[in-house]
């Protein structure tokens, strides 16, 4: 029976790393790695999970590119998924680049000091394998809030059902897995702070006070503080 990564489901962890690679080429002439090669990469990357108690007690979260995967065992590989090779065109233009890495490392802990030396600890683990392409730093604000001042994940499931709606249901595909987007946002903070909360929560579509949802909702947010995802 196959079970999710602890890591997708832990709470109090206020410091974060997110840590994206890319495969080396196989040789100097700059061929692919090898069907071997990737299994040999995905076992590395697969043993960091169980490094975690020995890492600080950090929590550490392993995805992989779904042709990636592929490659090594086709049977991990949920039906149609496919990596972000495409940029997300809105109706109205607004576009989210597309950044696909082959192996995106999730390290989530109780401080930042301890989240960086298993960040390292990755990068070296890694590092027979895989360049660094992307690091993330995150950390929680004022607890529960997002950058904006508003709390954050109120449409959330609770916990006890959170596995059936993000798991790959057993059976199928890659089942106890999960998918994985990583999403940065530059907030325009003059622009935002420059409004009144009043303002502010016509954008956010609930009060910045009590987390209470308006109504009537606002139908269509004006986009005045995020411009570009990546």
């Amino acid at each position: 029976m196959p079970f999710p990564q602890p890591g997708i489901f832990a709470l109090g962890t206020p410091a974060h790393s997110y840590l994206e690679f890319d495969l080396v080429a196989t040789d100097g002439a700059g061929q692919g790695p090898t069907t071997a090669r990737i299994s040999e990469a995905l076992a590395a990357a697969a043993r960091l999970g169980a490094m975690a108690s020995t890492m600080g007690g950090v929590n550490v979260v392993v995805g992989f590119r779904p042709e990636l995967l592929a490659a090594a065992r086709q049977s991990l590989v949920p039906a149609a998924l496919t990596g972000f090779a495409q940029p997300v065109v809105g109706d109205d233009g607004f576009t989210m680049p597309a950044t696909q890495h082959d192996i995106a490392v999730w390290v989530a802990g109780g401080a930042n000091d301890v989240v960086f030396d298993a960040a390292t600890d990755t990068t070296r683990a890694l590092a027979a394998y895989a360049t660094l392409a992307e690091e993330t730093t995150g950390w929680g604000y004022h607890r529960d809030l997002d950058l904006t001042g508003f709390t954050d994940g109120t449409e959330n499931p609770e916990l006890s059902s959170a596995p059936s709606l993000v798991l790959v249901p057993e059976g199928e595909p890659g089942a106890a897995g999960s998918v994985l987007l990583l999403q940065r946002w530059p907030h325009d903070a003059a622009a935002w702070t420059a409004l009144g909360d009043a303002d502010q929560a016509q954008v956010i579509g609930r009060t910045k006070d009590t987390n209470e949802e308006l109504s009537p909702r606002p139908a269509n947010t004006p986009r005045r503080v995020a411009n570009s995802a990546r």
